[in-house]
């Protein structure tokens, strides 16, 4: 039973119409699945093209002549350094290094159009507004009215392009593009939370349902709820904040240091700098890892992870990969352990299974990047 406390997407009656089972995630009702099921919306995207409704997601737009710095005050990216038309994935830090949130960066020229987790709405956005008061020259728009899907799937770029002429068949993964749709403003980055190629298109609540029951009538495309968005990151080894992230968890930790600008990283000029530098320099003490169990069983989230009778660290996320037809997990254990095939047991109450390191992700990406043919 859903709360009426609760927030709704633009597409919930959409949702409704097409027999979607309604779940509250963060705060929101969000489909679940499709009478298809998880397993078939997973395989779906990875051979054809998923449609997702991501409008929980929080779109927030900075702008003003003190926009770059502040950005740069909050995360350890070149603000400067990402182009026009460019994304950044990046992390909002606290002043220890923690990870507050990890968001996208866009600049659009005019302002940065950010998208942080659903479930991290609230602190990013009073982290943002708090730091942005040292500064003069700042406009910060929360854009609470407007939805977003993600068309995810070698399928998608073709869809894309068919239904808006006006984007570059040379756009490329983290690029992004705003176009008028119908007289309307719409928002298009090539990226994705699958690691298949794919795109994110955000507008108003009216155009993003016009766009979305347009789509959905494309054979191509699958309408997928959030279990599959869940299999295929975790396939594709892309963490989620709340399971992998948390405020206590650094970048280097969560085996996230490609995130940070080489030039903050000389300068050691962003937040909880001290902390990551030694991390980066002499190691963390936990690491985030990949984790294949034997046999037939998933691992689930809080299950502890044994060596030699010693409690190392426990699964952050874990299920069944549809892709490679086994259990799969990620877990945060003692970096001591952190060695190539080493052999670990997961402890599910009396019994150990065995688990081996795995390099991620399970499922090669498949981004659209420069050079790729």
């Amino acid at each position: 039973m859903i709360d009426k406390s609760i927030k709704f997407s633009p597409l919930e009656e959409f949702h409704k119409e097409n027999s979607a089972k309604l779940v509250e995630f963060a705060g929101w009702s969000m489909p679940i699945q499709y009478t298809s099921g998880i397993i078939n919306e997973h395989i779906s995207t990875r051979e054809s093209c998923g449609l997702f409704d991501i409008s929980h997601m929080g779109q927030i737009f900075v702008s003003g002549n003190d926009s770059k710095d502040l950005l740069e005050k909050l995360t350890p990216s070149d603000i400067e350094k990402i182009k026009p038309g460019k994304v950044k994935y990046s992390f909002l830090l606290n002043k220890e290094g923690g990870i507050i949130d990890d968001l996208m960066i866009t600049n659009e020229g005019e302002g940065y159009y950010l998208v942080v987790n659903a479930s991290r709405i609230n602190e990013g956005l009073s982290e943002i507004k708090k730091t942005s008061q040292a500064f003069s020259n700042i406009s910060i728009n929360y854009l609470n009215k407007n939805g977003m899907i993600a068309l995810q799937g070698p399928n998608a770029k073709d869809i894309v392009f068919e239904h808006f002429g006006e984007i570059s068949q040379k756009m490329y993964f983290m690029d992004f593009s705003k176009v008028n749709y119908d007289g309307n403003e719409v928002r298009i980055s090539r990226l994705g939370y699958t690691g298949e190629d794919g795109f994110e298109i955000s507008s108003d609540s009216k155009t993003i349902l016009k766009i979305t029951k347009k789509i959905s009538k494309d054979k191509r495309v699958t309408l997928c709820g959030l279990g599959s968005r869940d299999t295929l990151r975790l396939e594709a080894g892309l963490p989620l904040y709340g399971n992998e992230l948390n405020e206590n968890t650094t970048p280097i930790q969560a085996d996230l240091s490609f995130a940070i600008s080489q030039s903050r990283i000389i300068k050691k000029n962003f937040r909880g700098a001290q902390r990551i530098m030694n991390e980066i320099e002499n190691g963390s003490e936990l690491i985030r890892v990949g984790l294949k169990p034997e046999g037939r069983r998933p691992v689930r989230k809080g299950t502890p992870i044994m060596k030699n009778g010693e409690h190392i660290g426990e699964i952050s996320s874990g299920g069944y990969g549809p892709t490679i037809k086994s259990p799969i997990a990620m877990g945060i254990i003692k970096s001591e352990f952190l060695n190539p095939n080493e052999n670990l047991q997961a402890k599910l109450g009396d019994n150990l299974i065995s688990m081996e390191i795995i390099q991620l992700p399970f499922v090669k990406h498949n981004y659209f990047k420069k050079g790729k043919i």
